[in-house]
């Protein structure tokens, strides 16, 4: 491409994402242009919470701009998501990316669309081996069978841990998960949710002495790529 790539990133929380969009930009290595929407801009405390999964639900986590953590059911936003993938275009995007590593429908646009998950999960379970221990990292204890199911590769054992990547205390969760992985045995970790940051990547490296898989750098590499 001749001109600089113009990409939207969608926040499943409020945007902007001051805590993932920079990184990403950086890890790219290349001039991009960002436009940033959040699927809960705008919205009340009222309205966010009508948002929240139901028993069995699949459910997504993300920040709003206060700092606060918030559970979100999957099938209440994705209109939420058209809408920001609408928004974004009418903006002038060339790719718009879905800032969660979650599972999604496809999505109507003009522009190309990615949602990482699937790109990573493939990426991930593309390197394991018959008989690998792959550990799978999460943000919350109520994704765990939903990962169980999602990483699911034959011959090859998962182990689950569960770490916030967002409050003061998330470096201290992600070391002790990634210490609980370590002792499992795995051979390699993958940060399953957009929130963790390279420098939680170098903890769980540190610690588990095995290879990370971080989405944030799949999300760069894809847009890196489509920029040629």
């Amino acid at each position: 491409m001749n001109k600089r790539l113009a990409v939207g990133m969608i926040t499943i929380g409020q945007s902007p994402r001051d805590d993932i969009v920079p990184e990403i930009k950086q890890l790219t290595g290349i001039n991009v242009e960002i436009a940033e929407c959040g699927v809960l801009d705008g919205l009340s405390r009222s309205e966010i919470e009508r948002l929240a999964p139901e028993p069995g639900e699949y459910m997504l986590v993300s920040k709003l701009s206060d700092g606060s953590t918030v559970r979100l059911a999957r099938s209440k936003i994705v209109e939420n998501v058209q809408r920001c993938i609408n928004s974004l275009v009418e903006r002038g995007v060339d790719l718009t990316v879905i800032l969660c590593s979650g599972e999604w429908p496809k999505f109507s646009s003009s522009k190309l669309v990615v949602a990482p998950g699937e790109a990573f999960c493939g990426f991930t379970l593309g390197m394991v081996n018959e008989g690998d221990k792959l550990g799978i990292m999460i943000p919350d204890e109520d994704q765990v069978e939903v990962a169980k199911r999602r990483w699911n590769k034959e011959k090859v054992e998962l182990g689950i841990a569960v770490a916030s990547p967002f409050g003061l205390t998330a470096n201290d969760e992600v070391a002790r998960a990634a210490k609980s992985l370590e002792q499992s045995g795995v051979d390699l970790v993958a940060m399953d949710c957009v929130g963790y940051t390279m420098e939680k990547k170098r903890i769980v490296q540190e610690i588990t002495g095995k290879p990370v898989v971080l989405v944030r750098s799949v999300i760069a590499n894809i847009i890196r790529e489509v920029a040629g």
